[in-house]
Parts: structure tokens; C-alpha cells; sequence
């Protein structure tokens, strides 16, 4: 398993830890019953707080991406194909959005950005 902290990011430790689980997951080098670490070692391993990563690992449990067993520790649940389709097209449509806003900034006209979309579609 793959984590990288970008330690300057703006966004919160646990939430870079949860997004980089679920991409391990979804590019399948995470399967189902694949074991995690405990939360004492990928705190160390990351060199943040065990809160840290208990938050990270509490929140994937409720969204549904592991599972934890009493005594035998927290493993990679196969997340319902629909919810991950989901948030995958919601994640684009935000970058594709972000992207939109900044062509729109730099002058590129809507004419021309339509252009391209069509020529996409068309292939």
C-alpha cells in the first residue's frame, strides 16, 4: 500500500490518508479482506498521531471501504461498484469544474472549450 503525506497541503492529514486507502483500492492494489495495518504502526510509519489515523480509518469504515474485526485487526471491505462510480464522476465533474473556471480565466472562449468537448465525444 501506497500513502504519500503532502505535509504543507492545505487539506487535513486524515483526509489525505483516506483518499490515498481508497486510491489503493480503486486502482487494486488494496483487495477485498486485504489486511491494514494497525493504527499504532501506519502512525508510525507516517509519523502522525495515532488520532490521526484512527479518524482516517473511522471514516472509511462508515463510508464503507473496511471492515475491522475485534482482535484481529482492520481489513479492505469491497465497496458497493455504484457508490465508487459515484464519487468517481463526482470527483471528475469538481476537477472538470475547476479546470472550466481557470480556461474561463485565462481567456480560452466557451466556443472553442465546446469544440474540443464535441471532438471527444465524437471519437
Amino acid at each position: 500500500m501506497t500513502i504519500y503525506l503532502d505535509y504543507s497541503s492545505s487539506l487535513p492529514m486524515y483526509e489525505q490518508i483516506k483518499e490515498a486507502i481508497k486510491q489503493n483500492i480503486y486502482n487494486g492494489e488494496l483487495t477485498h479482506h486485504d489486511p491494514l495495518p494497525s493504527i499504532r504502526q501506519l502512525a508510525k510509519d507516517l509519523n502522525v498521531s495515532m488520532m490521526t489515523t484512527k479518524r482516517a480509518y473511522t471514516d472509511l469504515e462508515h463510508e464503507g471501504f473496511i471492515y475491522t474485526l475485534s482482535g484481529k485487526g482492520t481489513f479492505v471491505k469491497l465497496p458497493d461498484l455504484t457508490e465508487v462510480l459515484y464519487a468517481h464522476q463526482q470527483k471528475l465533474l469538481l476537477s472538470y469544474t475547476d479546470a472550466t473556471q481557470k480556461m474561463y480565466e485565462i481567456g480560452i472562449l466557451k466556443k472553442d472549450l465546446l469544440k474540443i468537448i464535441e471532438t471527444i465525444y465524437k471519437e
